[in-house]
């Protein structure tokens, strides 16, 4: 099993999605055990299952490995995971918004800009990230070597963290 962490599955994943960014997808959903959370990042190349320690922390720690691909990984909605060119101007006028006839074109800019192709970002461009979809638990969707894998990550998480923080249970 090849399992990286943080920085070099971040890399990894991102090279990935750099060599093709349409058709990926996004997927996060509680994890059944120690409380963690679950994620499937898929897209043209394969499919990676995901362990994360929190969704509430701006760098949390992650586990993942490549596994076979899980029909909840497919894109859902009308939005593919990926990065969209994303006009400054349009932030600055959502945040200036008064009146419903303003907010109603500053929304349709907005879906607009969601709906174009998904591209990969440039140094001092601007883009929008996602969509990251929040599902229920993913556990009886998973095949037995998906289950099993889940099972290694979730064990490897548990063990980092007594690591990093001896006073984790």
């Amino acid at each position: 099993m090849k399992t990286l962490e943080g920085e070099n599955l971040r890399k990894h994943i991102l090279e990935s999605y750099y060599k093709n960014p349409k058709g990926w997808s996004f997927t996060i959903s509680p994890s059944q055990k120690y409380g963690f959370y679950d994620a499937i990042v898929s897209g043209p190349d394969g499919t990676w299952m995901l362990k994360i320690d929190s969704v509430f922390k701006p760098l949390p720690i992650v586990l993942g490995a490549p596994t076979e691909a899980n029909p909840r990984s497919n894109p859902v909605g009308p939005f593919p995971y990926g990065y969209r060119k994303l006009p400054p101007e349009l932030i600055l006028q959502m945040l200036r918004d008064e009146g419903r006839l303003q907010r109603d074109k500053t929304v349709n800019s907005f879906l607009s800009a969601l709906r174009s192709e998904t591209v990969v970002p440039e140094e001092r461009g601007s883009y929008a990230e996602g969509p990251f979809v929040f599902t229920s638990p993913l556990r009886g969707d998973l095949s037995d070597s998906q289950k099993e894998l889940d099972d290694k990550l979730a064990s490897e998480m548990h063990r980092l963290l007594r690591i990093r923080y001896p006073a984790y249970a």
